[in-house]
């Protein structure tokens, strides 16, 4: 394993059975796990690894929403889509969101045989150029799990199915918001039946968000996969603060930040790239809390059968930090 911690138990001890999640909710415990995190801001550069994985998703971002458009437009009508992105409007500021829903409107507004192209030959060019922002983002979960990046194929194919499986959800995410009313329209609520049906959108955009972070964490990083209860604290706080910290740019730009001022044309631009940013931060944030409660367990973390210290190949989970 690489660069276990000093506190490290020796391989050969096993963890306590009966030690799970629940019981590392004790304040003590929290505060030390804080304490780390903040640490391994500086010491893993997430910082600078998150703006490298943000000009990756800014050059993946609408080679992504082509495969996505291309996909959907084989079920259904393209135009669709831009109904579903405004209900994220809320917490995507202005200037982003209305550089990702003119790319939209485009791709849209497509004559059928365009879009028919793109399903082909195009989609699979969008599929790769995607994959590449998706691959900086395991780098990255590699270097906050301190775990090696795969090499050669395994690096590409790993990427490539991750990419589709985020596709996927994008996919299931446009079909449950268009779903949900209708499924609703049936049920004799009443005089509640519109804000239930708004309810439902959100909660289906919000377990999306839970959904996605998840499969980054569980798939992402070069090592044994960690059990749904080890990766589920840090995908409810990333996507928690993601929505603050969005809301909170939207209202900064739309009150101080005038990009547009500084950067002319380009300024709606600037914005999405410190929007991705700011996501991918986030992003590695929940990685690394979820990271450091491994570190603070001696049960195993990890899917399958239950394996000593030293042998579950993972760092974070053969590591054991003493409270």
């Amino acid at each position: 394993m690489t660069d276990a911690p000093s506190e490290s138990v020796p391989d050969g001890e096993t963890a306590g059975a009966g030690e799970t999640l629940p019981r590392l909710a004790r304040a003590r415990l929290w505060w030390h796990v804080a304490k780390r995190v903040w640490h391994q801001i500086d010491e893993r550069h997430m910082f600078l690894i998150a703006a490298g994985v943000a000009f990756y998703g800014m050059l993946a971002i609408f080679p992504a929403i082509a495969a996505v458009v291309a996909l959907w437009g084989l079920f259904n009508d393209p135009a669709n889509v831009l109904p579903q992105l405004e209900y994220y409007s809320g917490i995507i500021p202005d200037d982003a969101y209305s550089l990702l829903a003119t790319q939209v409107q485009t791709l849209t507004s497509a004559e059928s045989g365009a879009l028919g192209w793109a399903s082909g030959l195009s989609f699979a060019v969008a599929l790769w150029s995607t994959r590449a922002g998706v691959a900086a983002l395991m780098m990255g979960m590699n270097a906050v799990y301190v775990e090696r990046n795969r090499q050669g194929l395994a690096h590409y194919a790993t990427a490539l199915v991750l990419t589709v499986s985020l596709i996927f959800v994008a996919l299931v995410a446009i079909a449950s918001i268009i779903i949900a009313p209708i499924i609703m329209a049936f049920v004799p609520l009443g005089p509640v039946a519109g804000f239930a049906a708004e309810a439902v959108r959100w909660v289906v955009a919000i377990a999306v968000l839970l959904f996605g972070a998840g499969i980054i964490y569980r798939y992402g990083p070069n090592r044994r996969g960690a059990r749904v209860g080890w990766i589920t604290p840090g995908a409810l706080l990333a996507v928690a603060l993601w929505g603050v910290a969005s809301w909170g740019f939207g209202i900064y730009l739309s009150e101080f930040g005038r990009y547009s001022e500084v950067y002319g044309s380009i300024g709606a631009v600037v914005a999405l790239l410190m929007w991705l940013f700011i996501s991918a931060f986030l992003l590695l944030l929940g990685a690394a809390v979820n990271a450091e409660l491994e570190r603070h367990t001696r049960a195993d973390s990890t899917v399958g059968p239950a394996k000593p210290l030293g042998e579950r190949g993972a760092q974070a989970a053969d590591t054991y930090i003493e409270v």
